[in-house]
């Protein structure tokens, strides 16, 4: 489920300079600096496969799990030496703080052994191979806090799709709330909310090494800002559920407990998820906080801005549209919905109940077009993805006489579904594709970002499969030369 206040369109007049420089700062870090950090972590673990470590420390850390009574974990790491696995091994091993600390302290691989000398300028090479990886050195560790992880840690993203969802968001939410604290307010209280979740990492996961990282916690923090700004004032927010998505009205307030609720629920039952509740949770206490700080002890007084346009005809024309869904005129309420659907393409709200309504009518032209509409809809919208995959699939079952695609609208859904984890979708439509317009000059690089979605999802077949295929029929291709970097 996923609950977002929406506010009005930016009054770019007055930009929110703030706000575009924080995202600008995370897309310049994750597409420049964080670029190589698959290059250094491959180095890294190359030297530790080429030095003698992996004969020195593993075997003692499975000698530790049988010590301290952890015999399970112990026998499922000595199978995984025997069969010759060490990087698993070497995983857990990095991520147990309590074995880590003794090791370093030189509990471990002692002074007194003729191993010593040689273990000791290895390990620190190693240690120093992995320390120039971004996420290691400017993640969160509550386990080894620093300063530098502390603000680092919401300047770095794991992937192009946590990036994507993180800026998106700051966007729609951020905005408003840099209008009504100022500039330098707000900087300070978004970096604050950062902080704020750092601390409620450390209280509640103190025991983990892993690096936390990510601008979750302090836009938390923003939405959080964001809604005790309006208090009681009543705002829209979005909403999906599954498949269903749409708006509601609500006093703003109310929707911070039912937030905060969620993240500690998914903290107590979601175990082994990567996301992390507690930083989350810690962003919007400390958010919240801050406002409630600012209204009893600051001087400047501070004030939510108007959320919505006064001229804006949508609402009451959703309104009339619902009345006419009301009394079964539905042949005017589709209408309706495709002059509005056609003027606001982009609107999540209009578009969507223009494809609910037209797809009780499969065959007609109404459901082609809506379909569409959702296909184009821009990467911004906050599960677009998710919502465009659902679409889709539906579209396939229900369309008549049968589905409408064009080459632009294959390729950009090929983009869509791969980069959301849909490979298998994806893959399909590049066959399509390949049929329609086998000449197309964007297949070839369509096929490279399939296999790379195969990647992701450990389906390594299919990767191979979508690989064989790019070279067998773009042999001479960019994309065919460039394959070999997805396989590692």
């Amino acid at each position: 489920m996923l609950i977002i206040p929406v506010g009005r369109r930016p009054d770019w007049r007055h930009p929110p300079l703030v706000t575009l420089l924080l995202i600008l700062l995370n897309c310049l870090i994750y597409f420049g600096l964080q670029s190589g950090d698959q290059k250094r972590d491959a180095a890294a673990f190359r030297y530790y496969a080429g030095s003698t470590l992996h004969t020195i420390e593993l075997p003692r850390y499975v000698e530790y799990l049988t010590n301290s009574e952890r015999s399970d974990e112990a026998a499922a790491l000595s199978a995984a030496l025997e069969r010759q696995r060490w990087p698993q091994v070497l995983l857990a091993m990095e991520g147990d703080a309590t074995f880590m600390k003794h090791l370093r302290a030189g509990q471990i691989v002692l002074a007194d052994m003729a191993d010593y000398p040689r273990w000791q300028q290895q390990r620190a090479e190693f240690d120093r191979l992995r320390q120039s990886n971004l996420t290691e050195r400017f993640g969160f560790k509550p386990a080894q806090p620093t300063l530098a992880g502390l603000i680092g840690h919401m300047f770095l993203h794991g992937s192009f799709d946590h990036l994507l969802g993180n800026m998106a968001i700051l966007f729609i939410v951020g905005y408003l709330v840099e209008e009504a604290l100022g500039k330098r307010r707000y900087l300070a209280f978004y970096l604050l909310a950062g902080i704020g979740a750092a601390g409620f990492d450390f209280a509640f996961n103190a025991e983990r090494v892993a690096p936390g990282i990510g601008a979750s916690g302090a836009i938390s923090g923003v939405m959080a800002m964001f809604v005790a700004l309006y208090g009681m004032r009543k705002i829209r927010f979005f909403y999906w559920v599954l498949v269903y998505f749409d708006f509601f009205r609500a006093p703003a307030i109310v929707i911070l407990p039912l937030w905060m609720t969620n993240e500690l629920y998914q903290y107590l039952f979601n175990h082994g998820s990567p996301v992390n509740y507690m930083a989350h949770l810690g962003g919007f206490v400390t958010g919240a906080a801050l406002i409630g700080a600012q209204r009893t002890f600051g001087k400047a007084r501070v004030a939510a801005p108007e959320q919505e346009e006064p001229n804006d005809p949508r609402p009451s024309e959703l309104a009339r549209i619902n009345t006419l869904l009301g009394a079964l005129r539905i042949d005017e309420a589709r209408q309706a919905l495709h002059l509005l659907a056609n003027t606001h393409p982009q609107d999540l709200l209009i578009v969507g109940r223009y494809y609910q309504v037209a797809r009780n009518t499969p065959g007609s032209e109404d459901f082609h077009h809506a379909a569409a509409l959702i296909f184009a809809l821009p990467d911004a919208h906050p599960g677009s993805s998710e919502l465009i995959h659902q679409t889709f699939v539906e579209y396939l079952k229900l369309a008549k006489p049968t589905v409408r695609f064009n080459v632009d609208q294959l390729i950009t859904l090929i983009r869509r579904l791969a980069r959301s984890g849909h490979a298998d979708d994806a893959e399909r439509l590049t066959r399509v594709l390949a049929r329609r317009a086998p000449q197309e000059p964007q297949l070839p690089a369509l096929l490279l970002l399939v296999a790379e979605a195969f990647r992701r999802a450990d389906q390594h077949d299919m990767r191979d499969a979508t690989l064989a295929r790019l070279r067998a029929e773009f042999p001479h291709s960019e994309a065919a030369r460039n394959a070999t970097l997805v396989v590692r």
